[in-house]
């Protein structure tokens, strides 16, 4: 083999060498930067231990920023995981068992609390039926999910207030089984860590039984059972990795009670 023939060789060797660094550097550079950063949650459950919980805004933008908003604010703090059903688990309730929703002043520091400008408020509910059809996350055991109420039980017609009127509970998978869920409610998040945890608390905590009223009727049990002593969220923080998530996108809350009475005034003023 000539000297001319082996340095051409090397010379196509070392084009082949570089081309492939460039590819490998592209590949990586490109991961690092396509890869999200993701803001993450730690709760502390008091007498049981730490869970972690990672967020992905690329799913449930708008879900993640006001239950990280919540999170800054403590609004978690002291709050419990009040109940379980088949698949979930849930959390949000204060020691009472109360549904507590919280006002705009909470994350929202231009409103003073107790004004007329102060109100409860809901958030919009990111999954497909609502016309968010990049919220793909599905209800596997870890998810997390924002809970919302379902009006149309009883009005078929509220279907846009159902869809939007979750703000601060949430429910924790449990299991695989919950893909009734998938595509009606806002998944928004995963635990990380801690599992065992919750898996304690949900197979290990006495389920609180309704007492008989008082003409010795036994009231009907409802999907969720109720813990008899429920753990109390000590403290929830969350890291966002210096970035600024803002402000959620808001709107007063629907007033289930409020549209009863105008209903039934108008129905009885015809």
């Amino acid at each position: 083999m000539s000297k001319k023939v082996q340095v051409t060789i090397w010379i196509i060797i070392a084009i082949i060498a570089v081309l492939l660094l460039g590819v490998v550097s592209y590949g990586i550079v490109m991961n690092g930067i396509s890869k999200p950063i993701h803001p993450e949650v730690t709760f502390e459950i008091e007498n049981y231990g730490v869970v972690k919980v990672e967020l992905y805004p690329e799913y449930a933008p708008n879900t993640v920023t006001n239950f990280i908003k919540l999170v800054e604010k403590g609004y978690y703090n002291n709050k419990i995981l009040y109940g379980k059903d088949e698949v979930c688990m849930y959390a949000g309730r204060d020691t009472e068992g109360n549904a507590i929703n919280p006002k705009i002043s909470l994350i929202d520091d231009s409103i003073e609390a107790g004004t007329d400008a102060d109100y409860e408020y809901t958030i919009p509910g990111e999954f497909v039926v609502n016309g968010y059809e990049q919220n793909t996350l599905r209800h596997e055991k870890g998810v997390i999910s924002l809970i919302r109420n379902d009006y149309t039980q009883y009005v078929a017609s509220l279907s846009k207030e159902s869809y939007n009127s979750g703000n601060a509970q949430i429910g924790i998978m449990m299991s695989d089984s919950a893909t009734t869920l998938n595509g009606v409610y806002a998944a928004f998040g995963k635990i990380t860590e801690g599992m065992d945890v919750l898996e304690k608390i949900y197979n290990e905590v006495e389920i609180k039984h309704p007492e008989a009223t008082e003409d010795g009727n036994q009231p009907a049990e409802t999907d969720i059972q109720a813990f008899a002593n429920a753990p109390v969220i000590k403290s929830a923080t969350v890291n966002t990795n210096g970035i600024d998530y803002g402000m959620p996108i808001t709107e007063k809350a629907f007033d289930y009670s409020a549209y009863l009475y105008n209903m039934m005034s108008s129905y009885y003023n015809q």
